[in-house]
């Protein structure tokens, strides 16, 4: 009787623990039978091989403006890591303006792993009138169309299916249509801000108004922009101290294509600013502009050289620094700009330089630079700045600024250089995935909640 207790014991020892740990754990079957020889002797074309069978395809978006949550749960058939280094195919989202007023997106999907070497390139392009659902929705049509490829090598592959809408002979003859606009955009907008306490009041009010054209030869743009700004501040006492600011401008350009990678413009502009004691500064600088890359190559490298020269006329609200009330000064102006969006993160930086011409030690030199760049798994740094050398402050106002002058930026103050910078490090861990999408307490509108 004791030796079937015991016996009892240690099966009852043994259920419990294959009951903890799955057999699979402890199984061990044979290896899969080796593929069949090919009769022709060729190697077989078709999709790029695939990840595992028994996982999912997994994605890594890199994509900052991209409305991520809804990706997940539009998109099912992939895993979604939370960094590129655990991912089979790295999808890097860019996006520039078009001519219409619209976006065209481009999205470079990236093999990775066992797909390495299997890359390709698709782009759309959204209308100008198109809502952040209208955009997300097409993006999320067209990411699929990519990922398929990729996902036929997994499980996902027997619940995919691809169906095609035909279109109609009218969408068709609408497609083909006349441009009554002739590529033309007009845009006009304003908006205000009022904010106030016991013992102040703001307002501000700002206009602007745009036409564009953009054609594959020619980038034609034209704006122009007013803003007022008024405070009102009790100083106790029954003393009330108010000011105004106000500034206007117009700019116009125009672009002519040369070539993949060379173009010439003439940029102009008119613009008037009690800060900077302006009437009206008129400016008129034709130039021309080389890529080092091709155009096209925009929305992922860009190394552009820009030079401009042409004359600058100034009216002054008061007497300068240096006797004027008016003058007309030859200028000119370089600037070097570099940008790319890589699958290791982005990095943009330019320097600017202008010169008035008869007048050699009267420069400006503009640094600007910014970097997001991911280092290591789960490691991610970003810095930005910029730095102004100035010597060419000739509008400044003849006489000393008043404390509120200098307080409330009332009216520009003579500097030698200006700067800024900001920098942040980041580093997650945990788990590799990143394809569950929960909002609740995701913030929104207030109100009242109930839980049940």
């Amino acid at each position: 009787m004791k030796k079937l207790l015991i016996a009892s014991l240690v099966v009852c020892t043994l259920v419990g623990v294959l009951g903890i740990f799955p057999a699979s754990a402890f199984a061990q079957g044979p290896p899969p039978p080796p593929p069949p020889p090919n009769p022709s002797g060729q190697v077989p074309q078709g999709p790029p091989p695939g990840p595992p069978q028994q996982a999912l395809l997994r994605v890594y978006l890199d994509c900052d403006f991209c409305d991520s949550q809804y990706l997940k749960t539009e998109i099912t058939f992939v895993d979604y890591m939370r960094d590129r280094k655990d991912a089979d195919v790295h999808v890097l989202v860019t996006n520039q303006n078009t001519g219409g007023g619209g976006t065209q997106w481009t999205l470079k999907l990236i093999g990775l792993n066992t797909f390495a070497g299997h890359e390709h390139t698709v782009t759309f392009a959204t209308e100008r009138n198109a809502t952040n659902d209208d955009q997300r929705k097409e993006m999320a049509r067209v990411l699929k169309i990519g990922l398929v490829a990729y996902a036929s090598g997994t499980p996902a592959i027997k619940s995919l299916n691809v169906t095609y809408t035909k279109p109609t002979d009218a969408a068709t003859a609408a497609a083909k249509k006349k441009d009554p606009w002739n590529y033309w955009i007009f845009r006009l907008s304003t908006n205000g801000n009022l904010s106030g306490e016991a013992s102040s009041k703001n307002r501000s009010f700002r206009f602007n108004g745009s036409a564009n054209r953009t054609t594959d030869n020619w980038k034609i743009s034209i704006s122009g922009n007013r803003n007022e700004n008024r405070n009102t501040y009790d100083l106790g006492g029954g003393d009330l101290f108010k000011s105004k600011t106000s500034s206007w401008g117009s700019s116009a350009l125009v672009v002519k294509s040369a070539g993949p990678r060379l173009s010439f413009g003439v940029r102009s502009g008119a613009s008037g600013s009690t800060y900077s004691n302006q009437d009206l500064a008129f400016s008129f600088m034709p130039g021309a502009e080389f890529d080092f890359f091709p155009y096209k190559e925009s929305t992922r490298r860009s190394l552009t050289l820009t030079y401009s020269a042409g004359v600058v006329h100034n009216n002054y609200t008061e007497e300068t620094i240096f006797s004027k009330l008016k003058e007309t000064l030859p200028r000119h102006s370089m600037g070097l700009s570099l940008g790319l969006r890589q699958p290791w993160g982005s990095i943009s930086s330019s320097v600017d330089f202008s010169q008035q011409l008869n007048k050699l030690e009267r420069t400006n030199l503009g640094i600007y630079g910014s970097a997001d760049v991911r280092l290591f798994k789960g490691f991610s740094f970003n810095v930005f700045g910029n730095y102004s050398r100035i010597r060419d402050q000739i509008g400044l106002k003849k006489g000393s600024a008043s404390t509120e002058d200098v307080l409330l930026r009332l009216r520009q103050i003579q500097s030698g250089y200006s700067y800024f910078m900001g920098f942040g490090v980041s580093y997650s861990f945990g788990s590799i995935f990143n394809s569950v999408v929960n909002p609740r307490y995701g913030g929104g509108g207030g109100g009242m909640m109930f839980f049940f």
